[in-house]
């Protein structure tokens, strides 16, 4: 049963964590955010950082996302990137990955996140890890 709650829990959290989504992206869009990338300063962490949760929210070009993220960490080592990969994974269906990086989110911006932001990658982290825990349970208990 705790299994069952945990899944349906996962499953609404993944769609509210997503709920402020907008329609997919048209061509257009995505010409639009490559250009808002190219355009940007070349230490423009933040601009890698919205362009890529655009396409994570889209569920558009998820590679071309991790890219930019990779990039804003490579520029600044920031929890939103870790955030943001960790929606990443999850869209990718890892949800293992995805606990990981909210967990570097939260030790990384212990100290620099706003309250609000610091709250949301805390219940991510708190919903996965206890998803997990659960998963890893229940497989232990079928063996």
């Amino acid at each position: 049963m705790k299994t069952i709650f945990s899944l349906v829990l996962i499953t609404i959290f993944s769609f509210s964590s997503f709920a402020n989504v907008e329609e997919a992206p048209t061509s257009d869009k995505m010409s639009k955010l490559i250009k808002m990338v190219n355009k940007a300063d070349k230490d423009d962490w933040q601009t890698l950082n919205k362009a890529a949760s655009f396409n994570i929210n889209w569920n558009a070009d998820l590679e071309l996302a991790k890219q930019w993220l990779d990039a804003s960490i490579q520029i600044n080592d920031n929890p939103e990137a870790y955030e943001l990969i960790g929606d990443y994974h999850l869209r990718k269906g890892d949800m293992k990955k995805a606990y990981n990086y909210y967990h570097q989110a939260l030790l990384k911006g212990v100290f620099t996140l706003n309250e609000s932001d610091f709250e949301r990658i805390q219940r991510k982290t708190l919903v996965f890890g206890q998803a997990l825990n659960n998963e890893s349970k229940y497989s232990n208990d079928n063996i």
